[in-house]
């Protein structure tokens, strides 16, 4: 008989943790500061997007590698090099700028029809609210959309007027 190598995977339990100091699931590799700002970012577009506003990431990104630029600058023209990496600081950031009104411009409103609330909600015609935005200083344009229960919500009291409108 040939030799079989059996393996048996399982999760750890409570038990087998109490011999780790550290938990083995978890990477060791500390983040980047460009990685922790990237995550950073994605979580406050994910914020403005639940509340219904554009974000301006391409703006964000570019203040940071601004903000780092100038150091590493001042480095090189102190030192010949970037002598201490770890004095570059992680810029602090004012997120509510990147998703404030204020600092966009209202491209396009318009409305379009969406073919798979149509399709799901027999007998009524869904359109989303359309909103194009474009952040002053730049050329970036950021779409912003209706979410579906209230285009649904606003086609069935648009259907109910009508139907109130011919039985009067």
């Amino acid at each position: 008989m040939a030799d079989v190598e059996n393996t048996i995977f399982r999760k750890t339990t409570d038990n087998d943790r109490a011999y780790f100091d550290e938990d083995l699931n978890k990477s060791r590799r500390r983040k980047s500061a460009h990685e922790r700002f990237e995550h950073e970012l994605g979580l406050q577009e994910l914020q403005a997007t639940k509340k219904g506003l554009p974000f301006a990431k391409k703006a964000a990104r570019d203040d940071f590698q601004n903000a780092v630029k100038s150091q590493v600058d001042d480095q090189i023209r102190e030192y010949g090099r970037v002598e201490y990496p770890e004095k570059v600081k992680v810029p602090e950031t004012d997120w509510s700028k990147y998703s404030d009104l204020k600092n966009f411009e209202i491209v396009e409103e318009d409305e379009v029809a969406d073919q798979n609330s149509t399709k799901n909600n027999p007998g009524l015609r869904v359109m989303v609210k359309k909103t194009t935005y474009k952040y002053k200083g730049y050329g970036n344009k950021y779409t912003v959309m209706e979410d579906e229960p209230s285009a649904i919500k606003r086609a069935q009291e648009k259907t109910w007027k009508a139907e109130k409108q011919v039985k009067n």
